[in-house]
């Protein structure tokens, strides 16, 4: 039936964790588990349990002995130092590349035989890479993932309803106003554990998401989630009133003010603009601020294609950088 096929889809997609039988004992009753009371998530054993906990309270017990980036197993350590080793381990046996990590060879070798282990139910499409499956399932049946999550737990102050108990918890902070989770870097509070554990990375630089296509590494779930589509070439977000998509909400919410002529970011002195980074640059002709400098003549300018314009004129003309360390007379 759809409900099983759509419950096979967010298995892989690992929108919903199915439910499991851990060990079994002979009465084929399950052995105790232990639970997640922040999620409800189960698990087989005390130790995932614990590792699971860390995704919670950001805990971060394994530093890297060569810069300051800490993780959360012991495994992920072990590959992030191979950056700093530069060992590769694990050859492809189709060519001559190698890599620091077991994940990255297995998704490398896919483009050698084709493989393409996850498979879309509804529409039969197959994908090579996880993300790429979750990415497709969010832009191409929202609806249909939407409409099959079940919430239990409503809410006595407004008509949401949540998944879980702890959901609720979290979700009746935003009528009470709680904010039990501080900064240990400044003197902002936060409501959610994870908002606390992102908000922090702004003052370590831990980008813990890994694109797998390419490498880079992401501070939130979300911009790994928008990069990923500039692999995957999906473009969820469409323009109603002409043919264009795009891959993030803003980029639709910034083209969508050319049909409609909304120039919601105003300079009080002489008019509006569409972006923020329009009325940002425009600004810096009342102020005269200019924050991008040339390091070859000293030169400021307003706008950061201003400047790589004008390095491209020292290009030409092979001109020396400036010593800073040097007076001029």
């Amino acid at each position: 039936c759809l409900e099983s096929i759509l419950r096979l889809i967010l298995i892989q997609s690992k929108l919903v964790t199915p439910s499991k039988t851990f060990d079994q004992s002979e009465n084929g009753k399950p052995q105790s588990t232990h639970s997640c009371s922040v999620c409800g998530k189960d698990f087989p054993y005390a130790s995932k349990l614990q590792r699971h906990l860390r995704t919670h309270s950001g805990e971060r017990p394994f530093p890297c002995s060569m810069c300051e980036k800490r993780f959360p197993e012991k495994g992920l350590l072990m590959i992030h130092e191979r950056v700093h080793t530069g060992e590769k381990p694990f050859p492809c046996t189709f060519c001559e590349k190698r890599f620091a990590s077991q994940g990255e060879l297995r998704l490398h070798r896919r483009t050698h035989t084709g493989e393409r282990p996850y498979h879309c139910s509804i529409c039969l499409k197959s994908f090579s890479r996880h993300w790429h499956l979750k990415t497709h399932l969010e832009a191409m049946h929202s609806e249909v993932v939407a409409g099959f999550s079940r919430k239990k737990f409503p809410c006595s102050e407004c008509e949401k309803s949540c998944n879980s108990a702890a959901e609720l918890r979290d979700h009746q902070r935003t009528h009470t106003g709680e904010r039990p989770y501080q900064c240990s870097f400044c003197d902002k509070r936060f409501a959610l554990s994870g908002t606390l554990v992102r908000h922090e990375r702004l003052h370590t630089g831990i980008t813990p998401y890994h694109c797998s296509d390419c490498g880079k590494t992401f501070a939130q779930q979300w911009t790994l989630t928008t990069h990923m589509r500039t692999h995957t070439g999906e473009k969820p977000y469409s323009c109603t009133q002409c043919d264009k998509s795009f891959i993030a909400p803003g980029e639709l919410r910034r083209h969508t003010r050319i049909h409609t002529g909304e120039k919601p970011y105003t300079c009080t002195d002489c008019g509006s603009f569409t972006r923020a980074s329009s009325l940002k640059n425009h600004f810096r002709l009342h102020t005269g601020e200019r924050p991008y400098g040339c390091d070859i003549c000293g030169r400021g300018f307003s706008r950061s294609q201003s400047l790589r314009l004008h390095k491209r004129k020292h290009e030409q003309q092979h001109i020396p950088k400036m010593n800073p360390a040097k007076s001029h007379p």
